[in-house]
């Protein structure tokens, strides 16, 4: 069995896949299921650069933080869209903190053995 699969450091979270739906006027527009599917995921904190860094102090400084965190499920999971959002961990009131997907995915097509799919994640 690989670590890209399973092993410590794995954590519980609830994935609310992109789902299609349509507007009064017609439009199509695609936005996070309201209903979640369990799932392990890995989580790693991601070192933000410094334009991020400069963004975030010229915000509200002390009422407004970005965390931001790197997330591989198991390979055999499927691909996120750019509407997916992952529940994980609590906010501040109790309640499963919803992260959103942050730019493109990330493929590692190295070998077979070693491929994986990376997300970066954002909690504003």
């Amino acid at each position: 069995m690989s670590l890209l699969d399973a092993g410590q450091g794995f954590e519980p979270c609830t994935v609310y896949l992109e789902e299609v739906s349509t507007d009064d006027d017609g439009n199509t527009l695609t936005r996070p299921s309201a209903t979640g599917i369990p799932a392990k995921a890995r989580f790693q904190i991601q070192g933000q650069s410094g334009t991020s860094s400069r963004r975030a102090e010229q915000q509200e400084e002390g009422f407004e933080t970005e965390r931001v965190y790197t997330v591989r499920f198991p390979r055999g999971f499927p691909i996120l869209g750019a509407q997916s959002q992952i529940g994980w961990g609590t906010d501040s009131e109790g309640r499963e903190a919803r992260w959103s997907i942050f730019g493109d995915v990330q493929r590692y097509n190295s070998s077979r053995r070693t491929r994986h799919v990376v997300y970066t994640i954002r909690r504003s």
